[in-house]
């Protein structure tokens, strides 16, 4: 469908199982969402055709486009395929997204790593909500947490997040939980939380995120656009959260504060 000239057609590759219609679903939220999502589309927009399209290997294809990255002043986050040798005080993290979020060369992660290297201390406990590949589950363990919680509510990323964990030899230190809550019932708040998800959801829950946190402790937050942090800043300060530092990327914003 044309509109003045232009169209816009987002292609999605997804795998034929039987949670195909509860991704579709979670693609056409945030596309409903437009132009407020992640999503950088001229403000004048009207029409958007969204065409889904079903195709063998493209996983395969994805890979290609992987490449080792560095991330902040230590981390080097490295896919299986490729090998990098670490020098004196690099961290090097072996990363396989799969068919999920967390390679490391998108900014709102390399935002939240260069973070967690300035926020993270030895001995702390932490919750990386909104997981995916579990990259910053496994470099907040690599950074010295002495235990992760990495929750994850799609059951396929967090099955590659189990698999990233055992690659790194960090099962004793990250447990993956496939919930949809930022801290399970019956664990005992946290003093860093990583959340690099999307605007919408860290607003919705901001009142349990802050209940995850122990008092003074620190979230991480990104996922969010230059045009869209400030609400969710808003937002959090509004349940008892101050603001310590901002990080943007290009169009992408992250930001630490602390639980008052």
């Amino acid at each position: 469908m044309e509109h003045e000239g232009w169209k816009i057609c987002f292609n999605g590759y997804l795998p034929i199982d039987e949670r195909m219609q509860d991704r579709l679903k979670r693609v056409m939220a945030e596309i409903d969402k437009l132009p407020d999502s992640a999503l950088s589309i001229d403000s004048e927009a009207h029409v958007v055709t969204i065409d889904y399209t079903l195709v063998r290997g493209w996983q395969d294809e994805a890979r290609k486009r992987v490449t080792t990255v560095r991330a902040g002043e230590r981390i080097v986050v490295c896919p299986p395929w490729e090998t990098h040798e670490a020098k004196d005080g690099e961290i090097v993290l072996e990363i396989d997204p799969g068919a999920v979020f967390g390679s490391g060369m998108h900014e709102s992660t390399r935002l939240c790593l260069k973070a967690l290297e300035k926020y993270m201390k030895p001995g702390m406990t932490s919750v990386d909500f909104g997981t995916g590949s579990g990259i910053l589950a496994i470099a907040s363990a690599r950074l010295g947490a002495k235990k992760v919680f990495a929750i994850e509510a799609d059951t396929d990323a967090a099955d590659t997040a189990r698999k990233n964990v055992i690659r790194n030899k960090l099962d004793d230190v990250i447990e993956v939980f496939n919930c949809e809550d930022p801290l399970p019932i019956g664990l005992a708040p946290i003093d860093i939380m990583t959340a690099n998800i999307t605007a919408e959801l860290i607003i919705t829950k901001a009142g349990v995120i802050k209940d995850a946190i122990k008092e003074r402790g620190v979230l991480i937050a990104s996922g969010m656009t230059v045009r869209n942090y400030r609400g969710v800043q808003e937002e959090l300060s509004n349940k008892g959260f101050g603001l310590i530092e901002t990080l943007m990327e290009g169009e992408w914003a992250a930001f630490t504060a602390a639980r008052i």
